[in-house]
């Protein structure tokens, strides 16, 4: 298995089962992401609003 890189928009995000957060880096608009994912499996605390979507890990 080949793993690439791809952008991060909002249809890609929208499109996927769940978005693990592994990293809390600075460059991540984490709200953008809650935002339009079905699915937050959030492991640093990134989104720090509580959300329906955003499950802490």
């Amino acid at each position: 298995m080949n793993l690439k890189s791809v952008p991060l928009t909002a249809a890609r995000l929208r499109n996927s089962d769940a978005v693990i957060i592994a990293t809390d880096h600075t460059s991540y608009d984490y709200e953008f992401i809650v935002k339009n994912a079905r699915l937050v499996v959030d492991t640093r605390n990134a989104a720090k609003k509580p959300r329906k979507n955003v499950v802490k890990a």
